[in-house]
């Protein structure tokens, strides 16, 4: 039931219009509950800066250090470039950005991500 409901509410946000309807929230709330994801993560939508929405990955790196060899990028990249309707929401011209906030040694440190504006093509 819920990849319906995603499927058709991005179906929804890929119209010309996708600006004004992007969903956020449930694209994170997508990625959280359908993906497969590092321990400690978890990926939530800030909003919109300019052109770009963006969205925040917390990591937990003092409880999973290990996983600190993966990006927030590749995993937006994952997201954004693996499902169908994403996809073609950034063919449309859609630009996406993730930041991290880092828990490392018991303190949070926050780094701004570069902008994610295509696939890459395979």
């Amino acid at each position: 039931m819920k990849k319906y409901l995603i499927a058709g509410l991005l179906t929804v946000s890929t119209t010309t219009v996708f600006a004004e309807t992007f969903s956020g929230p449930l694209i994170a709330a997508f990625y959280m509950e359908t993906m497969s994801t590092p321990k400690g993560w978890e990926l939530s939508y800030k909003g919109k800066e300019g052109p770009v929405q963006v969205f925040t990955m917390r990591r937990d790196l003092d409880a999973y250090p290990q996983t600190a060899i993966m990006s927030p990028l590749d995993q937006m990249q994952r997201l954004m470039c693996g499902d169908d309707s994403l996809k073609n929401m950034m063919k449309n011209g859609l630009k996406v950005r993730v930041d991290a906030k880092d828990k490392v040694d018991g303190k949070i440190k926050t780094s701004k991500g570069p902008i994610l504006s295509s696939c890459p093509s395979y």
